[in-house]
């Protein structure tokens, strides 16, 4: 599973963010002033974890569908 990305440009757009065939989420910490951008698996959980109220780690829960 690929690594979270900060948004460094705050302008950026939710437009600009959707790419066709995926899902993906952004994660906004308010604590910190920063914007993450990440994958949501094709089949499994995405479980983001605060410590403080501060972003602290993103955890997956992968698995695969049989039919």
């Amino acid at each position: 599973m690929n690594k979270p990305t900060e948004i460094k440009n705050h302008e950026t757009t939710i437009q600009q963010s959707i790419e066709p065939g995926k899902v993906r989420i952004i994660v906004l910490d308010g604590t910190e002033g920063t914007a993450h951008l990440m994958d949501a698996p094709e089949h499994g959980k995405t479980i983001i974890q605060t410590i403080k109220g501060g972003l602290a780690r993103c955890d997956y829960e992968i698995g695969h569908k049989f039919k």
